[in-house]
């Protein structure tokens, strides 16, 4: 999660700020073992990791300087999203016309511990000196623009959402003489030279109030 608060006026403290703490416990714990992240300096943010998804947090802050950390400030609350879907999509298959090949793919559903799937991110890289291609996709289909001569491409496929980028599956598609379509096993199939995107699941949580020390 990302946290970011109001900086302590100069007049509502004595000494030299060094920084801020953030302490973040989850709910039903006691904020004497809350776990803690400093910033150094001027900083007003931090980006927190490590957190169990779909849990409920409590966050609070407090500036430091040489004598310790001031009072906290209200504590605020924040739960974190579940995860994406660990299901790749599957069923992968293409279809060219001209100088276009249409990718679609089996729509992925998300369990109920998982978190909503909103569209699809998808990696295109026509061989493996050429720098891949996001592509985004509301639904379990795409058509891509192909040069003429083209023989092959590398593509990973994965879903995208509120808790994040899923398991890509990766396929090897294939221009086949006398084949208009080919359908590939993305998930037991592994593609060399395709990188791979993931994004972390961020929260966002400002906390307004004031610090003293």
């Amino acid at each position: 999660m990302d946290v970011s608060w109001e900086p302590v006026e100069q007049g509502d403290m004595t000494g030299v700020l060094l920084g801020y703490e953030i302490r973040y416990w989850k709910d039903g714990d006691k904020e004497e073992a809350a776990d803690r992240v400093r910033t150094a300096g001027l900083v007003t943010s931090a980006h927190v990791t490590g957190l169990i998804p779909n849990t409920k947090y409590h966050v609070s802050v407090r500036a430091y300087n040489r004598a310790g950390t001031g009072p906290p400030s209200p504590s605020t609350n924040v739960t974190t999203t579940k995860p994406p879907p660990k299901r790749p999509p599957g069923n992968i298959s293409w279809t060219f016309s001209g100088s276009t090949v249409s990718i679609k793919w089996d729509p992925v559903v998300a369990k109920a511990d998982e978190s909503a799937v909103t569209g699809y991110k998808m990696l295109y890289r026509q061989d493996s000196h050429s720098a891949p291609t996001l592509y985004l996709a509301s639904k379990s289909r795409i058509d891509i623009p192909v040069p003429e001569d083209f023989t092959h491409a590398f593509v990973q496929i994965r879903v995208t959402g509120p808790g994040g980028d899923g398991t890509p599956a990766e396929v090897h598609i294939l221009r086949n003489s006398g084949t208009s379509m080919m359908v590939e096993d993305s998930v037991t199939r592994p593609v060399p030279h395709v990188a791979i995107i993931t994004t972390n699941s961020l929260i966002m949580v400002t906390l307004i109030s004031y610090l003293e020390l």
